[in-house]
């Protein structure tokens, strides 16, 4: 009996040592993902379509509540598209407006796996990424311009397809009609007249034309250095960029080129290096010549000759603040520089006038006599000229500029004092000695 209660009575004992640990706190927790955390920008394929029967509006159900009321449910006769494999999705939105139900977008299947996306995973990940960037851009411009109406568009023939430029903004505020478009691959010169021409066969020839490339997309932007300015005493520095033959072809098609980064915008102004034409009257030699070399301004649009383009840069609240979508700062300041040019060719126009005036080289080389006879009228002019010998020399016509120095006599050279001399009975001790 002893013999079997031992070990119950051990058990029990050591039982009793340890602590007590509450059950739930022994239970593991449930692993969360580190994404799951923060609530991801990155928009989910199912809520977005493409709308055939909205002219390739894309559809975004997280930023447009009112699209499950307003669009209609189910197949929809093939209306929706998936942006990636181009297939007819399926719409499913609530019964009700009360049901809580989570509207989204699927593909048209009935067997287990179906209704996912056939596209390659990478084809999908690339689409996702366009809309992504031109999504963020679009909420950037919803607190510009309250009260605009923003929307994706796309030729809806592009769906499924590998389309070589994301969605463009469309915005319509007030009577202006503005189309921004976002490049986030290389663009090529074919691509953008396809979208040049089709965007002004659409919305006409007065529509404004944007292109907003990421500042730091090496694709897009080559650094050219800076440029130091000065602007109502003002020092400033702008950055330079040596545009694409693609920038260049869009700005000569009546485009807007800028580039972004975060919430500041950088407009561009075209910059060339140019010599002076010689006018009469002027005379650009010598010291002047790295004068008439100077670089000159074209804006609002870059001309097709300019070598660089300088960046001004504005925030993109600056494009809110003026009607027709301008960045009314930027050409402020564009309208500065051009003045500022006007003044520097008339400054060293002017300094060129001067120079030509200057005195001739054989005048400004003239011997010594000559220069003394044509400073001081009252020399006789049948003077010899004066001689290094004192006193073979005529008197002077102009005073010295000097004091004569009178003749030293023979012998040794007296020691002159430096000093004041002052008194002291010191000296007279060594002539008491000597008596």
């Amino acid at each position: 009996m002893t013999h079997q209660a031992l070990p119950t009575q051990l058990s029990a004992t050591t039982a009793s040592h340890r602590p007590s640990v509450p059950t739930t706190s022994r239970a593991i927790p449930a692993k969360r993902s580190r994404l799951a955390r923060f609530s991801s920008k990155l928009p989910r394929r199912s809520e977005l379509a493409i709308d055939t029967g909205d002219a390739g509006r894309v559809i975004d159900l997280r930023r447009q509540p009112d699209a499950a009321s307003r669009l209609p449910r189910g197949k929809a006769r093939g209306r929706y598209r998936c942006c990636a494999c181009g297939g007819t999705l399926i719409f499913s939105g609530p019964a009700t407006p009360t049901s809580g139900f989570t509207p989204r977008f699927r593909h048209d299947g009935s067997t287990p796996g179906s209704d996912l996306c056939t596209a390659p995973a990478p084809h999908q990940a690339d689409i996702q990424a366009d809309l992504t960037v031109v999504l963020h851009l679009r909420d950037q411009l919803v607190h510009v311009l309250p009260g605009a109406r923003i929307c994706l568009q796309i030729d809806p023939q592009l769906a499924g397809q590998h389309w070589p430029l994301p969605p463009a903004l469309i915005v319509r505020h007030g009577n202006d009609v503005i189309v921004i478009e976002r490049p986030r691959r290389l663009l090529t010169a074919a691509a953008a007249e396809v979208r040049l021409r089709a965007v002004r066969n659409r919305h006409g020839e007065n529509v404004k034309h944007w292109w907003f490339f990421d500042r730091a997309d090496t694709l897009h932007y080559d650094p050219a250095g800076t440029v130091s300015v000065r602007l109502h005493g003002k020092p400033l520095t702008h950055d330079k960029v040596r545009p694409t033959p693609t920038q260049r072809q869009i700005t000569a098609a009546g485009g807007a080129v800028c580039w972004i980064t975060n919430d500041t915008v950088l407009i561009p102004y075209g910059g060339h290096l140019g010599t002076y034409p010689v006018q009469e009257g002027e005379d650009w030699s010598g010291e002047l010549e790295s004068w008439s070399r100077d670089w000159k301004i074209s804006y609002p649009y870059p001309a097709d000759a300019a070598a660089w383009w300088g960046l001004v840069p504005v925030p993109l609240l600056a494009f809110g603040t003026h009607t027709g979508f301008r960045p009314a700062p930027a050409f402020q300041i564009m309208t500065a520089l051009a003045a500022a040019e006007r003044g520097r060719e008339k400054h060293r126009r002017s300094r060129a006038r001067t120079h030509a005036q200057r005195p001739t080289a054989a005048q400004h080389h003239a011997p010594a006599s000559q220069e003394n006879e044509q400073t001081s009228p009252t020399t006789p002019p049948e003077l010899p000229a004066p001689t290094d010998s004192p006193e073979q020399s005529p008197h002077p016509t102009t005073a010295p500029t000097t004091a004569p120095i009178p003749p030293q006599p023979a012998g040794p050279p007296l020691h002159v004092p430096t000093q004041p001399f002052r008194f002291h009975w010191r000296s007279l001790l060594p002539r008491r000695r000597q008596s």
